[in-house]
């Protein structure tokens, strides 16, 4: 099955290096490219980078054969892996990323079908000018103007050796132009662990809440999403929108409540559960998106402030001191006009 990891441009590149290494606790994929695309470019816009999708094939259960019980959280679309996975890099054209001597190294072997032990190293004096000269042409803007032969030429010229050795030429290479900035690995799963290492209190934390989070209880659901939201967890959004697919109302609410406190998220799972039959759900659901979507949040308060359950317009409510009053004066308008007291008590609120 096709899985998909957003990231960023700069991260893509220590990817290819170091493989995906868990942040948060988990590594995270989703079988929805366009939601893996939101991701990226939430990431992009926050790091002033640019939004890369990497694209792979994952057999959940053989996943969760292999690397044993509690590695893995499946729900609703999005996997959650707690454990390094290397990969291997099938194909590229994103001069981008081959400007930068890991992945350049194991590009040119793999053309050549060679391995680390008897390929060309990231260290080789040619891969490293190789590199720097490409970067050097991205950082001035005239990246787009590298094609394949100009490449080759300073490959020949740079990595006699390796590119001399090439079977084909750069206007027939079997690689497939990439769309929509999407690069496609083969992930491999570990066949050793890691080099142990003494386990933080932190790290220690962390596995507690992980573990409370797979728990049949839901108030131990509940209790472990609230813990790594104390302990401060960099995805913590992501472990929320894992729990917006669980069966008991009370943890999606709980995952919906913290989402709104989160300082970054992203939209697209959270469109679904904005139409929700059940007004909680629906409450917590148009709150966070009218705090994280930074195109049209006036979209979502609008239409929050104008459900027909009270306690929804209330949720919504609780955000406009976000806005400024003048430019959203609209939104004030109808707040302090409900019939309900607390709803006009929120649109009296500053800062």
């Amino acid at each position: 099955m096709e899985f998909y990891h957003g990231t960023t441009l700069r991260s893509a590149r220590g990817i290819i290096e170091n493989g995906f290494r868990p942040r948060g606790g988990a590594i995270w994929f989703t079988n929805h490219w366009n939601y893996a695309k939101n991701r990226a470019e939430h990431k992009a816009r926050r790091k002033h980078d640019r939004p890369v999708v990497f694209q792979t094939q994952l057999a959940p259960e053989d996943l969760r054969n292999h690397l044993g019980p509690g590695k893995i959280h499946l729900r609703g679309g999005i996997i959650a892996i707690n454990e390094y996975l290397s990969i291997q890099l099938l194909q590229s054209n994103f001069f981008e990323l081959l400007a930068y001597p890991a992945a350049l190294s194991q590009w040119i072997n793999r053309q050549l079908g060679l391995y680390s032990h008897n390929g060309v190293s990231q260290n080789h004096w040619g891969i490293v000018r190789l590199a720097h000269w490409m970067d050097n042409r991205m950082r001035s803007g005239t990246g787009s103007r590298i094609d394949w032969q100009e490449f080759f030429t300073k490959g020949k010229q740079w990595l006699p050796g390796f590119f001399d050795k090439m079977p084909f030429n750069p206007e027939v290479l079997p690689i497939q132009h990439l769309q929509n900035d999407t690069i496609v690995v083969r992930v491999l799963y570990p066949d050793t662990p890691e080099e142990s290492r003494q386990p933080t209190k932190m790290d220690e934390d962390s596995i507690k809440a992980i573990v409370d989070i797979s728990e049949q209880n839901p108030k131990r659901r509940i209790r472990g999403l609230q813990s790594l939201e104390k302990i401060g967890t960099e995805e913590l959004f992501d472990w929320c929108v894992l729990q917006l697919e669980d069966e008991s109302v009370d943890v999606v609410c709980n995952a919906l409540r913290i989402m709104q406190r989160c300082d970054d998220g992203y939209t697209a799972p959270l469109l679904p559960y904005a139409r929700s039959q059940d007004k909680r759900i629906r409450a917590g659901a148009l709150a966070v998106l009218a705090k994280h979507d930074a195109d049209d949040p006036e979209r979502w308060f609008e239409r929050g402030l104008k459900d027909a359950a009270a306690c929804v317009r209330m949720e919504v409510a609780r955000l406009l001191p976000l806005l400024d009053r003048i430019e959203h004066q609209d939104l004030f308008d109808i707040a302090r006009h409900d019939p309900n007291s607390a709803v006009k008590r929120s649109a009296k609120k500053r800062h």
